[in-house]
């Protein structure tokens, strides 16, 4: 990707703070949202992601995410667990059962806590290349989201 095609950095009067993505096992939504923050926000931002539980990291991810010029494969698995005392300004959550933790997590602090309800990719008996669609549409509906919320 051409840096002439990203959004500009912010100032850095106008920091973003610090950003945590959430899902179930830290494998497929909350680190592509990691990779896609870091990579059309910039660095004005620190990002984090991580599950409920730490999962495999999916290669069908790491895959889907070369195609925009993202490298995910040293991406390491983390747990909510792993990252509660760290301070966030935003937490978005991609499931309901994520959603439920971090409020559990972050309810006494200042903490902006929204829920991204996004379907889980593997769901279902899919064949690989429906499979393939599924993470490229998850990513693409990140990817606007993110852009909408911070760029």
């Amino acid at each position: 990707m051409s840096t002439s095609s990203k959004t500009p950095p912010k100032a850095p009067t106008q920091t973003l703070g610090a950003v945590l993505f959430v899902c179930t096992l830290n494998s497929i939504r909350s680190p592509m949202a990691e990779g896609l923050m870091k990579d059309l926000i910039g660095t004005d931002v620190y990002v984090q992601s991580c599950g409920l539980e730490a999962g495999e990291l999916s290669e069908l991810m790491v895959t889907v995410m070369r195609e925009k010029g993202i490298d995910m494969s040293g991406h390491t698995s983390k747990t909510l667990n792993d990252l509660r005392d760290t301070s966030f300004d935003v937490v978005i959550a991609f499931t309901h059962d994520a959603a439920s933790a971090v409020q559990a997590v972050f309810d006494d602090s200042d903490t902006d806590i929204e829920t991204w309800l996004t379907p889980d990719p593997t769901a279902g008996d899919l064949n690989v290349r429906a499979m393939m669609d599924n993470y490229r549409a998850v990513r693409d509906t990140i990817s606007m989201r993110i852009l909408r919320k911070f760029g």
